[in-house]
């Protein structure tokens, strides 16, 4: 056996920055990221093509069930932008009574959470209100802003 195939010294021994700066593994982390945000924006296809009242019966929700669940989720959106408003103002304290610009990113982080979940209960009550699944949140959004005109349809 040749001593140069026991030691196999070559030039990627001393000198290798693709492999110091781990280019293979960046590549494909880089390809991770953007899978993971190609699934994230688009919007996966549903499992059901039906009316509100074919998923009423399909799940075999009665109208009070219903009727229930609405006003749960449009106390729950209002306990959670309560909480929202609270979390705000107490970032805003930490910020100017102890001058901590990280409390106060922590606790706008938190008042951001919090105020999805609101959304995220208002918007469910919206669909209940409206009695139609698929809603947008640009319809949602022209009922909150009171931009709609006449009752729903």
């Amino acid at each position: 056996m040749a001593v140069k195939d026991i030691f196999k010294i070559s030039r990627k021994t001393f000198f290798n920055p693709s492999a110091w700066l781990g280019l293979k593994e960046l590549g494909a982390y880089t390809r991770i990221i953007g899978d993971n945000l190609k699934t994230t924006f688009t919007q996966p296809k549903p499992q059901y093509t039906e009316t509100f009242e074919q998923a009423l019966k399909r799940l075999n929700v009665t109208e009070t069930d219903l009727q229930h669940n609405a006003r749960n989720y449009k106390l729950y959106a209002l306990i959670f932008l309560i909480l929202s408003v609270i979390a705000l103002i107490g970032g805003f304290y930490y910020l100017f009574k102890y001058g901590t610009f990280a409390g106060w990113i922590l606790a706008t982080m938190v008042a951001l959470l919090l105020a999805v979940q609101a959304f995220r209960f208002d918007f469910w009550y919206f669909q209940i209100k409206h009695r139609k699944l698929g809603c947008t949140f640009d319809e949602w959004w022209r009922e909150k802003s009171h931009l709609h005109k006449g009752p729903p349809t």
